[in-house]
């Protein structure tokens, strides 16, 4: 544990001006959000509200070419240099998408704004926030799952709503042309949260890799990495090794589903060759232990794999 927390201390002060940069773009990507949200609500002109996000993307590029400038200088550093190149490139891409759909909308010209794109771009800002917490809790190497599971979710509420748009657009009372902009715009702000998603996996290979993975949680259930113990409804779980592993995996990747495969390969190993039913066996003794107390859901997913969700 104090190597853990030695590793924290050395991460915070190798990469301060890196971590302060990232910090930097974060706040320009809530700004950026913020403002989106404005103008399709019609608290702010659409035209200016896209003149202030492409002035905030602009700066968005100058801290993107800060920070990789930073991480071309040789030095030993807490963080592999790849995954921090990788976490800027999309945080750059995510301020992009933002911009993006402002441009859309305001050349477009529209006559009315489809309910369903203020509910995506109201997503997108709760997103900016979460994204803007997890990277503050990069410093500290610590609480940042919370965060990223958050962007997961809000990438898949977005695909619902885009779906939902689809829908609403193809029920024969648009004109062809809005049909053909809104799709458009749409898409474009769903993308923007896949883009999320891609910084949430960053972060998390992150942590997992400087050993800053201490907590899991969902629901009533709580999985301590460090002390190999889980909890439910705050009362100690008996479990296996291999209904752990199971259970860390399906934790990590919390409401997306984890394939039988990678289950079989990370779990059993890459050379097991047994009946794929152990799997299906060990999942049935885990839903017994954490379900019920839990909150919690193990989903199969036919011909794919398993997904953890909270019991709704």
């Amino acid at each position: 544990m104090e190597q853990v927390s030695e590793q924290r201390s050395t991460a915070e002060g190798t990469l301060a001006r890196e971590f302060g940069l990232l910090e930097e773009m974060t706040r320009a990507i809530e700004d950026a959000a913020r403002l989106l949200l404005s103008g399709l609500q019609g608290r702010l002109p659409l035209p200016q509200a896209w003149a202030e996000i492409r002035d905030l993307e602009h700066k968005g590029d100058a801290i993107a070419r800060d920070l990789f400038d930073a991480l071309l200088v040789p030095r030993a550093l807490p963080v592999e240099p790849s995954s921090l190149q990788a976490l800027t490139g999309y945080l750059d891409d995510v301020l992009d998408g933002i911009e993006a759909a402002a441009a859309r909308v305001a050349l477009h010209r529209l006559r009315r704004i489809l309910p369903v794109a203020v509910e995506m771009a109201q997503q997108i800002l709760a997103s900016a926030a979460e994204l803007r917490a997890a990277v503050g809790q990069l410093r500290r190497m610590q609480n940042v799952f919370p965060h990223t599971r958050a962007l997961h979710r809000g990438e898949n509420r977005v695909d619902d709503l885009l779906r939902e748009a689809i829908e609403t657009l193809f029920n024969g009372r648009f004109a062809p042309k809005d049909i053909i902009k809104w799709k458009d715009i749409c898409e474009t702000l769903e993308a923007c949260t896949d883009r999320y998603e891609d910084v949430a996996n960053v972060l998390e290979t992150i942590l997992v890799r400087a050993g800053g993975e201490e907590h899991l949680r969902l629901g009533e259930l709580v999985l301590d990495v460090e002390r190999h113990e889980v909890r439910v409804a705050d009362q100690v779980v008996p479990l296996s090794a291999k209904e752990f592993e199971l259970l860390h995996l399906l934790l990590r990747h919390q409401g997306k589903v984890v394939r039988r495969e990678r289950l079989m390969h990370q779990v059993w190993g890459e050379d097991y060759f047994g009946d794929t039913r152990t799997l299906d066996t060990h999942i049935g003794w885990l839903r017994k232990k954490v379900e019920a107390k839990g909150g919690v859901r193990i989903v199969a997913v036919r011909g794919i794999g398993y997904r953890l969700d909270l019991r709704g």
